[in-house]
């Protein structure tokens, strides 16, 4: 029942983020990370950019946010005025070698491992030599009520920071990775350089 409700309010973006917000905290965590380890991104792109929440820490001409949901593009776009575009993390529409950065927070728990693999492909193909990459994923809880929390999530997949790192490897080099608490959930964070 409750899953229902959760995947029904997916469906409409201000409302969906603003109960992410009361969960997490406002994403201060996460703003923290990306504030540290994205603090000279270049020109970024932010997959899976749901409302384009991060956006605000990078500048107009340098961002662009991609989300296959154009109801998430366009509640984006009004809010921060900036560049949003519909699109599949599995297909980006992006020139090879095209960003300095890339942006990937909370995204690949709703894919099968093959579409992790194949974002993750196209991922390092838009991104420039020596590129960074910043995945921010959730992983699983330790506490009842956190895992309580996390299976009503609308992505189903979560997986472990030692799953991520085995795929991870085979497209970046991993620089970092730490575990992330924010609010009531949890995450793993990988800072990623493309292998050149």
């Amino acid at each position: 029942m409750i899953k229902k409700v959760t995947d029904k309010l997916s469906e409409y973006p201000g409302i969906y983020t603003f109960l992410r917000k009361i969960i997490e905290f406002n994403f201060q965590a996460q703003r923290n990370v990306i504030s540290r380890e994205l603090n000279n991104p270049g020109k970024v792109l932010d997959i899976a950019c749901g409302i384009g929440e991060f956006s605000v820490f990078f500048n107009k001409e340098g961002y662009t946010g991609v989300d296959l949901s154009e109801a998430y593009v366009k509640y984006g776009t009004n809010k921060y005025k900036k560049n949003f575009v519909v699109g599949d993390a599995l297909n980006l529409k992006f020139e090879d070698n095209s960003f300095d950065s890339v942006l990937i927070s909370g995204f690949f728990h709703h894919l099968k491992m093959e579409d992790v693999e194949k974002s993750l492909q196209e991922a390092s193909r838009v991104l420039k030599e020596n590129g960074k990459i910043l995945l921010i994923e959730d992983s699983p809880s330790k506490s009842f009520f956190n895992k309580k929390l996390q299976s009503y999530d609308v992505g189903a997949d979560i997986r472990s920071m030692d799953e991520y790192s085995e795929v991870l490897s085979k497209y970046f080099e991993i620089e970092k990775k730490y575990p992330l608490k924010s609010g009531f959930w949890d995450y793993s964070v990988f800072v990623l350089r493309k292998s050149i």
